[in-house]
């Protein structure tokens, strides 16, 4: 490079032991630096990092994150900059910020596109408009009712009771002190918000929003036209006034207490306990990453030490725990249990958890946290309230309580040298390296991303002197840490965490914290509204605001949007074939690709599972992998035929598989969150992942795990309690209970046939169904066992592999066949499958929306939540796929699918970033977010409202908006608004085969939908959308999204808010139902 950049250092960071990715920095004559990493993949990420620090609790660098992307000095108009990216092949531009330092990113599918979007986009970080109508609606305004709207409103009302963000905020003005800058709150208090200015915002901006403070970091095959696209950037963009905002944050140790008691409203009787620590430097990566190493040992696995004590015993006292290293200065270190029992942790018959129980459930809740210091003084044990291991299960959330227990397990952990097993850490170092790899190989540039930018906030607020690298060799220094004695570890475990410091935080669940955050909103809704002289005129002052944010790009602006070479964008090198399936196999996928692992996706499909056992699969499936072993006589271990039964238990064989695999799996459907949702709950999915050298033994103990898993009364009551927990907390999430609500009403069964195992799954049905277990365990193993038989007898399984160039498919499917067998010629109960069918991939696909002659209006209380959200559902049969075998050229020029690709186009075009139904009601500062969805293989056509500060305003405004288009269609869809829909799902469709994984899962994807190939998919996709004419997208609008709007409609409406939350009467009429009534 020449005139404006000058190379300042190259290197090179490792892919993996024996693998590098180029590295280049440039300096900017402003002092900009700009990071090139020369990763080779079909995506290119641009990163600009600004390292930032709150000041307060009015959240200056979140809001300022917000009002960055209003518009910029040199391209003043609103929404040209998302406009620009997404004609370029991109989803549009986003932001994060963190304690340390905003980001802003974009994701491109070709050099040329990224080269058109950066100076704009360095233009709108460095000089925003930051006007003060742009405040009003992406910030904060009430209205003249004193109503509280924005956009960063609505995100910080929906997370700032909540229970991660209480007890994270109260560790780190532990860890830090409360006058340091970590433990301000950095995305902002909603009552510090309200009284944040727009000139407190532009002042913010100009302390740390220099260019000599920023560094841009670009990952993909960039080359020339990238770098002289960096050239071209006009000098007065990248100007620095020399505001250098560098500093070094303070290290000393706090004095004050270290531990304290927080609450959070929610209604269930579990809370969390969470531990930190004050770390080393970032810059001494070998001890930062031993310490990640041991503290992934003592949790990541359900053998780990940590869980083994709290989680997997015989009557857990958490539900799950997880350690990991932050990257703070210094850094933090953290070990968390979630699920812990609050009182007597809901034991009590009949607990339910129903959002509608008085709000006296425990004699605790709602009291002060002095009130509770002062009841939790040491009692007398109860034994009916001790666990084997003596803890008192009332008192966990005590402070301090739960703190000496894990003082005490970390001692023993200590004294016994890691139980007496020398060569624990070497495994733990080695399990660490896979599973590092794996990242680096699938995410190469989000983690380079997040391993540079640690490096350049370190630069800023720790050194000074800004240098990149300090984690470049990391495989190098991981192949070190696996030649630590013992003593080394044991070293690291009590200075670290046993000697030091150590910070803990109680969140306590609290049933009536949101009737008291519903009085305090009231009230100041009725303050701001005394405020409010001239009501007309108060309104109309927002209404022009809104205007004068509103986007409207002239025709001229738009003419000069730069678009690529729809050439420029490539793919992952891929071969998809099929290996000779035979033995339980009805098929067997092939994918072949630059990888270093072996990918094992195993599919069962479950249609003919009896009633009986359907609701016992969630049970199953948390079983499957985490219970004791009964191998018989002629099962394979250790390399040799056993001429005895051997029982192994559920830690021997969660230890033995942590050692086999990078990562493994099961899951009820594909793509399913746990209690919520999938795509398709016909199919059991086994998932593994490790190294060709490992695939045998690996496989092996998997089809080990599913055959002969012994199903024992503790492990059973174990994992129902922790899932119960688990339960309980997806119920405090607003998007989760929303997406189970939508599920349940939407699904509905059919007389004379078994209920639809999504029902049976749901957490309305496996509350009911876990407590039960927890009654009379013993019961339910023979429903497990027949899970089981069901399960391995299944004719029409199909296999997925993902393998590199090199192996031998035909190979692995025989070792994998061989595997399977050798376990069925010993499991008693097998008779081998005499006939599969013809086409495997071949899922039902059937209606489940409810025959509705009317409107299904439901609204939900939930006391955990500040914000609320909300969803429209209606029928649309839309299919993407073939509709049958003939031959696909004939089918393809036939265009069968074209509306359906109009629909998925034309709610690109209407939901998109700074579109059409983004500026009617995020906009207007209603919600946080709100968008369409097309559910294909649901058959629906939804439309979604997050974290609204108005969730009646917001579905109005979304109304409106459809009714505006349909009156006034010209002015919202035209070429340009269709060229660049287009070019965002020609990202979409790159973004989503960018990875071998996520190849392989395109592989599974495609065949069910009836696709030989993934090319094949990808032919008749780019087909359809070529084809599509806006024409076909107004028929489209007016035949399925009006249906959204149509009160004839019989469409499903939830709506799911805080208790005290009126809605507008517009709405319709709303039946009032409990989470138990869904």
């Amino acid at each position: 490079m020449s005139k404006q950049f000058v190379k300042e250092s190259e290197l090179s960071y490792q892919k993996s032991a024996h693998s590098w990715i180029p590295t280049t920095v440039h300096r900017h004559t402003s002092g900009l630096r700009v990071v090139q990493c020369k990763v080779q993949q079909p995506i290119y990420t641009l990163a600009i990092y600004v390292p930032t620090l709150p000041e307060n609790d009015t959240g200056e660098p979140h809001t300022l994150e917000h009002l960055v992307f209003c518009g910029s000095k040199r391209f003043a108009h609103r929404g040209y900059l998302d406009a620009l990216a997404l004609c370029n092949f991109s989803q549009g531009t986003n932001a994060w910020t963190y304690e340390d330092v905003t980001c802003y990113t974009l994701t491109t599918a070709s050099e040329e596109a990224l080269a058109n979007v950066m100076a704009a986009y360095l233009d709108h970080v460095l000089s925003p408009q930051l006007r003060d109508e742009q405040f009003v609606t992406e910030v904060y305004h009430y209205d003249s009712k004193g109503r509280e709207h924005g956009v960063v409103f609505s995100e910080v009302l929906g997370s700032e009771s909540e229970e991660a963000e209480v007890g994270e905020r109260r560790m780190l003005q532990l860890l830090f002190g409360e006058d340091a800058a970590y433990a301000k709150s950095f995305g902002g208090l909603t009552r510090s918000v309200a009284q944040l200015t727009n000139a407190e915002v532009a002042e913010y901006h100009k302390r740390f929003y220099d260019a000599c403070n920023i560094t841009m970091v670009v990952t993909g095959p960039v080359g020339a036209r990238f770098e002289q696209a960096l050239e071209d950037i006009p000098p007065e963009i990248l100007h620095s006034s020399g505001h250098d905002s560098r500093r070094m944050i303070p290290i000393n140790v706090p004095e004050g207490p270290v531990s304290a008691r927080v609450l959070f409203a929610a209604d269930s009787h579990v809370g969390s306990v969470q531990f930190g620590w004050r770390g080393p430097m970032g810059s001494d990566v070998e001890t930062v990453t031993a310490l990640e190493i041991l503290l992934e040992y003592l949790t990541e696995e359900a053998s780990s030490p940590l869980s083994m004590r709290f989680v997997e015993c015989k009557r857990p006292v958490a539900s799950s725990v997880v350690g990991y290293v932050k990257q703070s200065i210094p850094t933090t270190m953290f070990i968390g249990f979630d699920g812990v029992p609050y009182g007597d942790g809901g034991d009590s018959e009949g607990e339910s958890g129903d959002e509608d129980e008085s709000d006296d459930e425990s004699e605790d809740e709602g009291k002060s946290e002095d009130e509770e210091e002062e009841e939790s003084e040491p009692e007398e044990e109860d034994e009916s309230k001790s666990d084997e291991s003596g803890d008192d299960i009332t008192r966990l959330l005590d402070e301090g309580y739960f703190a000496e227990l894990l003082k005490i397990e970390l001692e023993r952990i200590y004294a016994t040298k890691f139980d007496g097993d020398a060569q624990a850490l070497r495994r733990a170092v080695e399990q660490y390296g896979q599973r590092l790899a794996k990242r680096m190989e699938s995410h190469a540039d989000d983690t380079l991303q997040t391993t540079i930018g640690i490096d350049i906030v370190a630069s800023h607020f720790a050194t000074g002197k800004f240098a990149v690298g300090t984690r470049a060799r990391i495989f190098d220094v991981v192949a070190e840490l696996a030649q630590r004695p013992i003593e080394y570890w044991l070293e690291l475990l009590k200075t670290w965490l046993m000697d030091a410091r150590t910070c803990h935080v109680c969140t306590v669940p609290d049933a009536t914290m949101s009737a008291r955050l519903d009085a305090e909103r009231q009230q100041i809704e009725e303050a701001n509204a005394a405020t409010v002289v001239d009501a007309a005129a108060h309104d109309q002052r927002i209404a022009l605001a809104v205007e004068a944010n509103r986007v409207d790009l002239p025709a001229t602006v738009r003419a000069g949007i730069p678009e690529p070479d729809a050439g420029g964008t490539s793919a992952l090198p891929h071969t998809q074939l099929c290996a000779e399936a035979h033995g339980p196999l009805a098929a067997v996928q092939v994918l072949r690709s630059d990888t270093q692992f072996v990918n094992v996706r195993l599919h069962v499909p479950m249609a003919a599972m009896p009633e009986a056992l359907r609701p016992f699969l969630a049970l199953f499936q948390g079983l499957l992998f985490n219970t004791d072993v009964q191998l018989p006589v002629g099962a394979v271990h250790e390399g040799a035929k056993l001429t005895e039964p051997l029982h192994v238990s559920y830690a021997a064989m969660d230890q033995q598989l942590a050692e086999l695999t990078t990562s493994r799996g099961s899951s009820v459907g594909m793509g399913v969150e746990p209690f919520v949702s999938s795509w398709t709950d016909e199919v059991f999915v086994v998932s593994l992942h490790t190294t060709p050298e490992k695939y045998a033994d690996a496989v092996r103990c998997i089809v080990q795990a599913i055959v002969f898993g012994s199903f024992v009364t503790e492990r059973i009551s174990t994992v129902a309690q922790n899932l119960l927990a688990d339960i309980a907390q997806i119920k405090r999430d607003g998007r989760d209970v929303l997406t189970a609500c939508v599920a349940r009403l939407s699904a509905q069964d059919q007389v004379g046939r078994p209920r639809w195992i999504t029902n049976h799954v749901s957490l309305f049905d496996q509350e009911r169904v876990l407590r039960q277990v927890m009654r009379d365990a013993a019961s339910v193993a023979v429903y497990l066992d027949e899970i089981r038989r069901v399960l391995v007898h299944a004719p029409g399984m199909f296999l997925s592999l993902g393998m590199s160039d090199t192996d031998d498919a035909q190979q692995l499917t025989n070792t994998f066949v061989h595997e399977w067998q050798t376990c069925m010629d010993a499991y008693s109960q097998y008779v081998p499958i005499s006939e599969q069918p013809n086409d495997p991939f071949a899922i039902p696909r059937e209606s489940r929306l409810p025959q509705l002659s009317e409107p299904l209006r439901v609204h939900v209380t939930l006391r955990s939540i500040q914000a609320s959200f909300a969803a429209i559902c209606v029928p649309c049969a839309l299919r993407e796929h073939p509709p049958s075998e003939a031959d696909f050229d004939t089918q393809l020029a036939r265009l069968p699918a074209r509306d359906f690709y109009a629909l998925q186009l034309l709610l690109e075009l209407l939901h998109r970033t700074d579109g059409p139904l983004f500026n009617a009601v995020r906009g207007m500062g209603l919600a946080y977010g709100a968008y369409f969805e097309l559910r294909e293989r649901q058959g629906q056509l939804m439309f979604l409202c997050s974290r609204a500060s108005n969730v009646s305003g917001a579905i109005l405004a979304m109304r409106a908006l459809v009714e505006r288009v349909g009156e006034h269609w010209d002015e919202y869809v035209g070429a340009f608004e269709v060229a660049m829909a287009r070019s965002a799902l020609v990202f979409s469709a790159v973004d989503e085969q960018v990875t071998p994984g996520s190849v392989l899962m395109m592989c599974v994807v495609s065949a069910i939908d009836g696709f030989a190939s993934v090319d094949l998919r990808n032919k008749w996709r780019a087909a359809h959308l070529r084809a599509v004419t806006i024409d076909d997208m107004r028929r489209v609008f007016g035949t399925y999204v009006r249906r959204l709007v149509d009160p004839q409609v019989p469409a499903i409406h939830v709506v799911l808010t805080p208790p005290g939350t009126q809605l507008e009467p517009e709405l319709g009429s709303f039946s009032r139902r409990s989470l138990n009534e869904i």
